[in-house]
């Protein structure tokens, strides 16, 4: 074999390594360390955009608590190893800090609005009597059937 031959395959070869292989290694430990890291109570989003803290995390499942009460179960890798950028946190908004001033007006409104649902329960009502009342009619109906034709017999 050429000599030349020899170089060029080990420079190919040495190419792979640091190129593909390397590099790929590389992020796969980063990848190791960021799920070791994690532990109960770190924010963490999944790969399908779920942003939740951890409850529990086992072997291969993790439990996600995504919004006060709600938990999700996810496999570990699901888990991206993107970092978790809060925008903000919601906060419960309280009856008492609503202004006294539309609390008049709302109550007004709210008189009003009563006889709307009642008005459209009776225009359901009335559809829907009338849909019965045709299916019935149609059920009761004897159906036509085709004579059979003569026989020359």
């Amino acid at each position: 074999m050429d000599p030349m031959t020899i170089v060029m395959l080990v420079a190919v070869a040495a190419a792979f390594y640091f190129l593909m292989y390397r590099p790929q290694k590389k992020r796969q430990q980063q990848a190791k360390e960021h799920m070791d890291s994690l532990g109960e109570g770190s924010r963490v989003v999944t790969i399908g955009g779920i942003v939740g803290t951890i409850v529990h995390m086992g072997d291969k499942q993790v439990i996600l608590e995504i919004s006060p009460g709600v938990e999700l179960t996810v496999i570990r890798e699901a888990l991206s190893q993107r970092k978790v950028e809060d925008e903000f946190e919601y906060e419960d908004e309280s009856v008492d800090d609503a202004p006294a001033d539309d609390s008049a007006e709302s109550d007004d409104s709210a008189e009003s609005d009563e006889s709307a649902p009642a008005d459209d329960a009776a225009a359901l009502d009335d559809d829907a009597a009338d849909v019965v009342s045709e299916a019935e009619s149609v059920l009761k109906a004897e159906p036509e059937l085709p004579t059979p034709p003569a026989s020359d017999k």
